[in-house]
């Protein structure tokens, strides 16, 4: 998996949290804003990422993304994560949210 931790600080705002010792490549990661909230927890040794946005103390979206091949910075407010089957589209403007669209590439 490809990416660069720059494109993440820059979405999320802050450093990320390491799970074990940075070794070990899994981290996380936390944006808040309006009673949103996404949380992200990546793994980039088994391409893999958890999502979970909430909305005040309510789940408003769950899930799980396998088989990345890479994220990177769309625009300022949205990263895009490119996988074998789909984009999906991590963003924070207007609204905290997550889109998927078909890969057409």
């Amino acid at each position: 998996m490809k990416y660069d931790e720059l494109d993440f600080f820059e979405f999320f705002e802050s450093e990320p949290s390491y799970l074990f010792e940075k070794e070990a490549g899994i981290c996380s990661y936390s944006y808040e804003k309006d009673s949103f909230k996404i949380y992200v927890s990546l793994s980039y040794y088994e391409d893999y990422m958890s999502i979970d946005i909430s909305y005040k103390s309510g789940t408003v979206y769950s899930g799980e993304i396998t088989n990345i091949e890479e994220i990177k910075k769309f625009d300022t407010d949205i990263l895009k994560v490119v996988t074998d089957k789909n984009w999906i589209f991590l963003k924070k403007w207007p609204c905290i949210g997550v889109t998927f669209d078909e890969r057409l590439e």
